[in-house]
This record gives C-alpha cells, sequence and structure tokens, in this order.
C-alpha cells in the first residue's frame, strides 16, 4: 500500500497517468478442493508468472488476497492496460496449468488514495464478473 501511495504521489506531480489492476484467479478454491492445494498453489504460481512475463519489469505485482493480485501500472493508459492483461490472460490459459483471471481496473482521479484506487479496482472486477455471466460465461468465484 505503501508503494501504491507513492505511484499516486508521482502521478499527481507529473501529471501523469496511473492504473491500478485488482486480478482475482477464477475457480482457485474449485481447484484447491478438487485437485489439491499443490495444484491450487501451481496456478497461483503461473498466474504470478504470466504477470510478471507480460507486464513491465517496474510494473508493481502485489498478491493481495487467498486468489487476488493487486497490480499498479505507472504511466499507462486504460486501454494500453487492458491490452496487457489480455496477454495475461491468454498466456495463462496457454499455460501448462491453464486457468483464467478476471480482471477489474481503476484510473487514477485527482482524488484517489490507494485505498479509494483499490476499491474502485475491486468494483470494476465485481462489474467484470456479472458482465461475464451475462454473456453466458460463468467464471467460478474463489
Amino acid at each position: 500500500m505503501e508503494q501504491l501511495g507513492q505511484e499516486i504521489t508521482r502521478a499527481h506531480r507529473r501529471h501523469g497517468e496511473l492504473v491500478v489492476a485488482f486480478v482475482d484467479v477464477d475457480g482457485l478454491k474449485r481447484v484447491n478442493d478438487t485437485r489439491g492445494h499443490i495444484a491450487g498453489d501451481a496456478m497461483l504460481l503461473a498466474v504470478a508468472e504470466c504477470l510478471s512475463g507480460c507486464l513491465r519489469s517496474y510494473d508493481l505485482i502485489m498478491r493481495y488476497g487467498g486468489d487476488e493480485f493487486v497490480c499498479v501500472l505507472p504511466d499507462a493508459d486504460a486501454e494500453t492496460v487492458r491490452e496487457r492483461f489480455a496477454d495475461v490472460a491468454r498466456a495463462l490459459a496457454a499455460s501448462p496449468t491453464g486457468g483464467s483471471i478476471t480482471v477489474g481496473f481503476a484510473a487514477l482521479l485527482e482524488t484517489d488514495s490507494a485505498e479509494e484506487m483499490i476499491r474502485r479496482a475491486d468494483a470494476s472486477l465485481l462489474d467484470a464478473r456479472l458482465a461475464a455471466r451475462g454473456r453466458g460465461r460463468n467464471p467460478p468465484e474463489g
């Protein structure tokens, strides 16, 4: 959170862009329950590797919760970030573990704090999950 706060301050000072992505690993609980925690750990590792392989070396990647990651992308606009995460999703689907992610995004607003950016990215993730269900795609929860 401290590093995110620093990136927010830097972006405001430079009048630059900043996007936070809230990433949820689809179906991790089901993998843990049906194939075991070693398989679940392998899926988390695959997600982390795809994130680090598709994002820039200076983008911040943090494991936020059991099946969630928060990524901070300075000096990037929302469209570019969406394209990068489409690359992450393709790389994960092609990985030996397979799998999918659902992602929500928040672009920096003038009044944002670190907590507010994460809250908005999480809300965007929930919207993305609902939209996927509306299109007939049912990303598993947890």
